[in-house]
C-alpha cells in the first residue's frame, strides 16, 4: 500500500471513529444533518475520505446517505429498537452458550475484575466508564465463544445497540447489566449455562417491554 493510500485510509478511519462515537453517545441526534463542509473543516479532510466514511457508517446503520441531499444521522423508530434488541438477545444467548463452557479460571477472574470496575463506575455515576466496562465484559465472552461468524454478527449490530441504550434509559440498562454480570459469573463458576441464558433472556425481555411501552414512535429526535 502506498503512503498516500495509507494516509487516505487513516483519515477515513479517524472520521468514522469520531462520528460513530458522536452518534452512539447521542451527541449527534437522530435525523441531524451531517453537513459536508462542516465535517470536512472539523476533521481537515477532503471530500473523498469523507464520502467513504459516510458510506461505512451507512453500512453500520448509523447514517443515511441520500443522493443530492447529503448525509444525516439515521432516525430511530420504536420498531427499529425492538428489532435490534430482539436480535441482540438471540445472538447473546448463543454467545453465552458457546463461551461459558470454554472459559478458563483466568477468564472468570477477568470477568470478575471487569464487573467490579463496572460496578464502581455505575455506583459513582460515571456512565461513560460504566458503558466502557460493560463493553469490555461482552468482549471477553465474544473472544471465548469460538465462532468468528457469531462474533462478527454481534459486532456488526453493536453500534446500533450501544446507541439505543444510551438514547432510551441508560441508567435502567446499566442496572440490568449489574444483574446480568452477577448471573454470568455465578453460572461460569457453577458451569450452569442454562441459568445464564435464562438471566439474559429475562433482561432482554424487560428491555423489549420498555420499548413497547414508549408513547412516541420516534426515538431521540
Amino acid at each position: 500500500m502506498s503512503t498516500i493510500a495509507h494516509e487516505h485510509g487513516a483519515l477515513r478511519e479517524n472520521v468514522v471513529a469520531a462520528l460513530r462515537d458522536d452518534i452512539v453517545s447521542g451527541r449527534l441526534a437522530p435525523g441531524e444533518p451531517l453537513r459536508t463542509e462542516v465535517v470536512m473543516q472539523r476533521f481537515g479532510v477532503s471530500n473523498s475520505p469523507l464520502r467513504e466514511a459516510f458510506a461505512q457508517l451507512a453500512s453500520e446503520g448509523l447514517v443515511v446517505v441520500q443522493r443530492n441531499r447529503g448525509a444525516t444521522v439515521a432516525p430511530l423508530s420504536r420498531r427499529d429498537a425492538a428489532d435490534v434488541f430482539r436480535v441482540s438477545g438471540l445472538l447473546m444467548e448463543y454467545v453465552l452458550r458457546w463461551a461459558l463452557p470454554r472459559l478458563v479460571p483466568g477468564d472468570v477472574a477477568t470477568l470478575r475484575r471487569v464487573s467490579l470496575d463496572f460496578d464502581l463506575a455505575y455506583r459513582s455515576g460515571d456512565l461513560v466508564t460504566a458503558f466502557a466496562e460493560a463493553d469490555r465484559y461482552g468482549e471477553v465472552l465474544l473472544d471465548r465463544c469460538g465462532s468468528v461468524e457469531l462474533s462478527r454478527a454481534f459486532q456488526a449490530l453493536l453500534p446500533r445497540l450501544q446507541r439505543l441504550v444510551r438514547l432510551l434509559d441508560p441508567i435502567e440498562y446499566l442496572a440490568l447489566q449489574v444483574s446480568l454480570h452477577s448471573a454470568v459469573l455465578a453460572s461460569a463458576e457453577d458451569a450452569d449455562v442454562e441459568s445464564a441464558v435464562a438471566a439474559v433472556t429475562s433482561i432482554w425481555r424487560q428491555v423489549e417491554r420498555a420499548v413497547e411501552a414508549l408513547s412516541d414512535d420516534t426515538i431521540g429526535s
